[in-house]
């Protein structure tokens, strides 16, 4: 399913869309900054994601949401980082001298006839270069590695859609709803959700001019698409070694057996992944405050909005994954560092009382229930984990990831006696996620354990990166270096994730371009007419947990309507239709430009999943046999081996936009 255009089509577009705002970037900024490949990129979307989110939520929150003001703001930072304007300084005689180098530079390049942007916009000079940053050869090999794990990821997705429960369930509706809820300026308390990140769906849906519904079933795949490249290189940023991370990367997209995520729910967006997104980037920034190239002055304020979009996106990881991380951080380095330890606690808190302000004041106003609010986000009662392929059941498992992380974690500590500098970071991290596995031995009344496993299905493969880094530093007696002991080591850990892949993977995957199944040409239909008509210039005649699509764009009727009264409201607006007065004194009189009619086949599990009868099928049928022969213009507009959608044609050349136009 999820290979097919309609669905490929927005992850292509945002693909595109951020490689045209890179180029934008190198074109307006000054100088290149010395970051490269992935180091560059990941803390910048990270940053761009968060400021995206709490600008959302303010723009929300005072009633002036919409794509141009969002767009519009965009638009004005790009203009001001272009003309570098210094506000310590008088504005008239800047934006003048700017006024006057730029009349210069066009009658220069119109003079000379060259081109307005050129080589020289393009090659720019470099920030100071850290000693740690990549050398052109690492560079090369994140670039490639930043290339293919997100199409592994994605195709492994994909393979596995035949497990899916989640597409076209009362759930998804419920979340569509949310989703559409965005466009309402509706943000605060819905029940056991945040909503940053329904938010990006729909910001999603609107900057790649795709329909909400197609933006909520790709929205999955595409965060965790990117969560795989930023486990590669959060694990590479610890270790400085690929393996480790390539090898965490591909546990997260291919080996299902080892993860606590439910099989069945892969297509299912979480809020967790998203907030993990942005979180781990904030982690990796209190360890090495050179990931993000903060200037001295506007890094608390950068830290807050990090934060703070994390706690609007998910208040469990916000809350009970950051909280103890930044804990166990604070006593390790508040004595080597401690102006950076309390500024990243205070920047943390700050938005933590941020939060809490707006939603105390809204719930007072709405007198609404805050603790019960976030009683639901912290305990859902939706999620649940289902794996039938895990190796263990989930409990042995953790038990034996925990026994294992104890052993590495005693050698680390005896490691760091000796070289503290070195091991200090795995030693952190280890002790971190020892601690999730240590909670989620204890029972469901401290946290919900159905999060905390979407939690640790990022964290877990992160778990493989440093057990396996420790191993390569315990044989490091070998004596081979260079690019010799990258190959070996990249070779060894792709050897070994392919390995457990073929021995693990569920031999029920198929990655093809299949069709069969009614999710796909419910999601091809809905694309199609959508696309090709007006909105509220026609209406859908389908089942009652299809009516989600209709909202905000076409009238939704059901199976009784339309076989109890709508020949009837059809016989009066027939018999009134050139009696134009009566018409507009009684508008509830007209018909909708075009009709479509879902007709479900005769097979009985197609009928029980659609919760309709035979019979109303039937009656479906005799009532378009009916109007044709009364004369209406039918035609099929479509048709499967699940159902037949057809078309009645009420006014011609009044829905079709391409019939409009031409």
């Amino acid at each position: 399913m999820f290979l097919e255009p309609f669905l490929l089509g927005g992850p292509l577009r945002i693909i595109l869309i951020f490689v045209l705002l890179l180029i934008l970037y190198r074109v307006v900024t000054r100088k290149v900054p010395a970051q490269t490949a992935l180091n560059f990129l990941i803390p910048s979307l990270s940053l761009i994601l968060s400021c995206v989110v709490v600008g959302g939520f303010f723009l929300i929150l005072i009633g002036l949401f919409d794509l141009f003001v969002l767009l519009s703001v965009i638009y004005a930072i790009i203009i001001l980082i272009f003309m570098n304007i210094n506000f310590k300084k008088p504005l008239k005689g800047q934006l003048q001298k700017i006024y006057t180098r730029s009349i210069l530079y066009t009658v220069i390049k119109i003079e000379k006839r060259e081109q307005f942007i050129n080589r020289d916009n393009w090659e720019k000079p470099t920030f100071k270069n850290d000693p740690k940053d990549l050398t052109s050869f690492h560079r090369n090999w994140q670039v490639l590695i930043g290339i293919s794990l997100p199409i592994i990821t994605y195709l492994s997705r994909a393979s596995l859609f035949q497990f899916d429960t989640f597409t076209l369930s009362q759930a998804w509706f419920k979340k569509l709803s949310l989703v559409r809820d965005i466009s309402l300026e509706n943000w605060f308390f819905n029940p056991g959700e945040m909503m940053g990140d329904y938010f990006l769906i729909h910001l999603y849906a609107q900057i790649t001019n795709i329909s909400n519904a197609v933006a909520l079933q790709s929205f999955g795949l595409l965060e965790s698409s990117f969560l795989a490249i930023i486990i590669y290189w959060f694990v590479y940023k610890i270790t400085r070694r690929h393996a480790t991370g390539i090898f965490s990367g591909l546990s997260f997209a291919l080996l299902y057996a080892f993860l606590p995520l439910s099989i069945d729910l892969l297509a299912e967006h979480k809020s967790v992944f998203s907030a993990l997104i942005i979180a781990l980037p904030a982690m990796l920034y209190s360890m090495y405050p050179q990931t993000f190239r903060f200037k001295y002055r506007t890094t608390g304020i950068f830290l807050i909005i990090l934060f703070l979009a994390i706690l609007f996106i998910d208040i469990f990881v916000g809350l009970l994954v950051l909280l103890p991380f930044l804990i166990i951080i604070s006593i390790f380095r508040f004595w080597q560092n401690k102006q950076r330890v309390v500024l990243v606690l205070s920047s943390y808190f700050i938005a933590v009382a941020i939060l809490c302000s707006f939603y105390i004041g809204v719930a007072w106003w709405f007198e609404e229930s805050l603790l019960g609010f976030i009683n639901a986000n912290l305990f859902s009662f939706d999620a649940y984990t289902y794996n039938p392929k895990l190796i263990l059941p989930l409990d042995d498992l953790v038990k034996v990831y925990l026994i294992i992380g104890v052993i590495f974690l005693a050698i680390t500590i005896f490691k760091f006696q000796k070289r503290t500098k070195k091991y200090q970071t795995s030693l952190i991290f280890l002790i971190f996620i020892n601690f999730l596995f240590t909670i989620h031995q204890f029972t469901a009344t401290l946290v919900d354990i159905d999060i905390l496993n979407v939690v640790l299905s990022v964290f877990i493969p992160i778990f493989f990166g440093l057990v396996l880094n420790i191993i390569f530093n315990l044989l490091s007696s070998i004596k081979v270096q260079g690019r010799r002991a990258l190959n070996i080591e990249v070779g060894s850990g792709i050897v070994l994730v392919i390995a457990l892949f073929l021995f693990t993977f569920p031999s029920e995957a198929k990655l093809s371009l299949d069709r069969h199944n009614m999710e796909s040409h419910v999601f091809r239909i809905y694309s199609k007419i959508q696309g090709d008509h007006l909105p509220y210039s026609y209406a859908v005649i389908n089942t009652p947990q299809n009516s989600s699509f209709s909202k905000d764009s076409h009238y939704f009727y059901s199976y009784d309507y339309f076989n109890n009264k709508y020949i009837a409201r059809d016989r009066t607006f027939q018999r009134y239709k050139e009696n134009k007065s009566y018409l507009l004194a009684h508008p509830n009189l007209f018909l909708p430009e075009a009709l479509f009619v879902f007709v479900y086949k005769n097979e009985a599990d197609n009928f029980s999943k659609n919760k309709i009868s035979k019979l109303q099928q039937e009656g479906v049928k005799k009532r378009l046999n009916l109007l044709r022969a009364k004369g209406r213009e039918i035609n099929t507009y479509y048709d499967s081996e699940f159902f037949s959608v057809y078309q009645v044609i009420n006014k011609a050349k009044s829905s079709n936009i391409q019939e409009l136009l031409f």
